[in-house]
């Protein structure tokens, strides 16, 4: 008698059926080795959400730090202004393609505990979708899974790219990093944990700086820490821009806004919306210096939007107190990043404020320290000897 069934028959698994991917499923799961950060299938959900997630034609995604998988709607043509769905598709690419990511919840949204993740990839990486832009709508508890996902991203290790960077502007000659080099180049992973230097929410205030930080004045939230900062700002309407438009438009802005968040089918999905917040914020900051006292302050909440930035692009710091946050013991602590980073306000070489700080020149003391252990004599040499060279 063959040897192999014999083995079946004491209860050893046949290698001939491992060749065929014939294992149990228990076996299956652990040979995978990936940690899971979101499924949606399994996820659970406040009362709301799970109403919401029944009647809302919803996609199925799962995020891994080894790849994302996903359901892809596909749409019919659009009649009397609302799209069909027709059938969906099944795709995944590999996380290693993602370089940034985003977080967004409207009011809708806050009230059921969810909101849509804003992935940003790398173009080309994924051929069956060549977007640069991933969305997972509906997330509950978004920003638990933003801050889960967001520490991979920052494992990252850039502070020699950052080196290199600053090398380049100081007029040093430097070589560009092999993509390939191992774990000793820039890209290696530095320890699991992680330190906090500062936290908006639990930091120690005045009795006037906890008053105006209370969750009904919708401050900005900002977290600090060794490997990335997040912060999380309201997204506001501001009906004095048109008042006229505004309260004709009042009921409409609200019925459409009910529309888009119980079915897809209706107008631009919620994605399409988590989109148009990022870009909205940024046009806001800038008429905000236009509007006078009561248009500035006379504003309704819309939504809510999740950022981060890796800490080791920031390359420069500093800290401004006005004559307000003198009396508060507070102040904005300003930071200047380098490149690199797809969803911050403040593009490469322009100012980042965390606002109202507590003891701000506390942390700008910290932060000047770690900024002076970054090395750059050997550029500062390499400058000076091109300087000499060139003369």
């Amino acid at each position: 008698m063959p040897a192999l069934p014999l083995l079946g028959a004491l209860g050893v698994p046949d290698p001939a059926n491992h060749l065929a991917g014939d294992l149990p499923e228990h076996r299956k799961l652990k040979m995978r080795d990936e940690k899971i950060f979101y499924n949606s299938a399994t996820a659970s959900r406040s009362l709301c959400g799970r109403w919401h997630f029944c009647i809302s034609c919803p996609g199925w995604n799962k995020l891994t730090d080894k790849r994302f998988v996903y359901s892809r709607w596909e749409w019919s043509s659009k009649c009397c202004g609302v799209s069909c769905p027709s059938g969906r598709e099944l795709d995944t690419f590999d996380s290693d393609i993602v370089v940034d990511m985003s977080a967004h919840q409207s009011c809708l949204q806050i009230c059921r505990g969810e909101g849509d993740l804003i992935v940003f990839r790398l173009e080309g990486g994924d051929l069956s979708d060549s977007s640069e832009v991933f969305y997972v709508t509906d997330v509950p508890h978004p920003y638990e899974v933003f801050s889960k996902l967001t520490f991979e991203l920052a494992k990252m290790n850039l502070k020699d790219a950052a080196a290199v960077g600053l090398g380049t502007r100081m007029g040093a000659v430097v070589h560009d990093w092999d993509a390939r080099q191992g774990a000793e180049g820039p890209a290696t992973t530095p320890n699991d944990g992680e330190y906090t230097f500062y936290n908006s929410v639990t930091a120690k205030r005045t009795l006037i700086g906890a008053l105006c930080h209370m969750d009904c004045c919708l401050p900005p939230v900002y977290k600090i820490t060794s490997e990335r900062i997040m912060f999380v700002e309201w997204d506001v309407w501001h009906p004095c821009d048109s008042p006229v438009q505004s309260c004709l438009g009042f009921p409409f802005y609200v019925a459409n806004a009910l529309l888009r968040d119980l079915c897809c089918g209706f107008s631009a999905s919620n994605a399409e919306k988590a989109a148009d917040a990022l870009k909205r914020r940024r046009e806001d900051a800038a008429m905000n210096k236009d509007r006078n006292f009561i248009n500035r302050n006379c504003a309704c909440p819309i939504g809510r939007t999740a950022n981060f930035t890796d800490i080791d692009l920031v390359v420069d710091v500093g800290a401004h107190q006005n004559l307000a946050q003198l009396v508060l013991n507070e102040g904005d602590l300003i930071l200047y990043l380098l490149p690199g980073d797809a969803t911050s306000d403040a593009e490469g070489g322009q100012p980042f404020r965390v606002k109202a700080v507590p003891e701000v020149f506390s942390l700008f003391d910290d932060f000047s320290y770690d900024l002076s252990q970054m090395n750059l004599k050997h550029f500062r040499q390499n400058a000076v000897v091109q300087e000499m060279m060139e003369r």
